[in-house]
């Protein structure tokens, strides 16, 4: 036995801590306040920025609930087999996985979410927003790799490093598409509402996109799994996760194509990263498009980089 008795029941702890942190966030701002807000605010569209942050913040609480308790599940279990390490480094993986969370919160806030935080602030200020996202996002990577090669050795263990990685992404991709399917049956269920059709559409490709992915990264991290008990390397759990990736990076590129065509018959094109406010226009739509199209292409073009090699391994292990 390697792990003492304290440290099992520390990591009952912080675990139930945790799980009771991120799941105020997932019920207050995912369940509470993002569904509703979509009903009585006159013409929307998916997504429109000031409603954005509630589902961010949401699925943000239930994807780190949900990491929590797995966690939590296996600190008890630690408890109750006391002679197994096992559950221990699972729980420590679930900690791993809330880093990597957390780095993934700050990335997509540095590069393509930082008006959700800084559109109050102006245009000369929101600079500071990003910078302080973009440190966040690299001490949260620096934070999450440490205990990985403590746990892992220095010797890699590809499975074990890819289901945790796996898992943050899949869990991520749940929460989001969980909440827009809650928002879909809420608004749906709404009565006469302004630009309902539109937005039902829209809200129901966003949750189809995102539950598709979550299911490829649900298959992919039982794969990973099997895979690290049997000491193999199975390339279909990469083309999986690959393909995880790649309707990410499909769901980005939609939500910029959702606002451009939402906005852009409301306000001129020209309207862009450094426009001044004006009156009863919205200043950020082109400016939120542009990073989603350029973002989104960037995951999308890496996940068909990764796949490509993925398949060249096929060919190369078949000679």
């Amino acid at each position: 036995m390697k792990y003492s008795p304290t440290t099992r029941l520390m990591n009952v702890i912080l675990c139930a801590l945790l799980c009771f942190g991120f799941g105020y966030l997932a019920v207050y701002f995912g369940f509470l306040v993002t569904p509703f807000l979509w009903i009585g605010r006159g013409p929307i569209d998916l997504p429109t920025m000031g409603l954005a942050l509630p589902l961010m913040l949401g699925a943000f609480g239930l994807a780190g609930a949900l990491i929590s308790l797995y966690g939590l599940f296996n600190s008890v279990v630690s408890i109750m087999k006391e002679k197994d390490d096992a559950p221990v480094v699972r729980t420590f993986g679930a900690y791993i996985a809330i880093g990597y969370l957390i780095a993934f919160f700050c990335l997509f806030n540095a590069i393509w979410l930082y008006r959700l935080t800084s559109t109050n602030i102006g245009y000369n200020e929101f600079a500071f927003v990003i910078t302080v996202y973009a440190v966040l996002f690299f001490v949260a990577l620096i934070v999450s790799n440490i205990p990985v090669l403590k746990l892992f050795g220095e010797h890699e263990e590809l499975n074990k490093i890819m289901k945790i990685i796996d898992g943050s992404l899949t869990v991520s991709t749940l929460s989001i598409g969980v909440l827009f399917g809650v928002s879909y049956l809420v608004f749906n269920g709404s009565g006469d509402v302004a630009n309902k059709a539109l937005v039902l559409r829209n809200m129901g490709i966003a949750a189809l996109i995102f539950l598709v992915a979550a299911l490829l990264g649900c298959l992919a991290f039982l794969g990973y799994g099997k895979a690290a008990k049997a000491n193999v390397t199975n390339k279909k759990n990469g083309l999986l996760f690959e393909g995880s990736l790649l309707l990410v990076g499909g769901a980005i590129i939609f939500a910029g194509v959702a606002e451009y065509l939402s906005q852009s018959g409301k306000n001129p094109a020209s309207v862009s990263f450094v426009y001044k406010s004006t009156p009863n226009t919205n200043p950020n739509y082109m400016e939120f498009s542009i990073v989603a199209f350029v973002f989104g292409s960037l995951i999308v073009l890496a996940a068909l980089y990764l796949m490509l090699n993925t398949l060249k391994g096929d060919k190369k292990a078949a000679r």
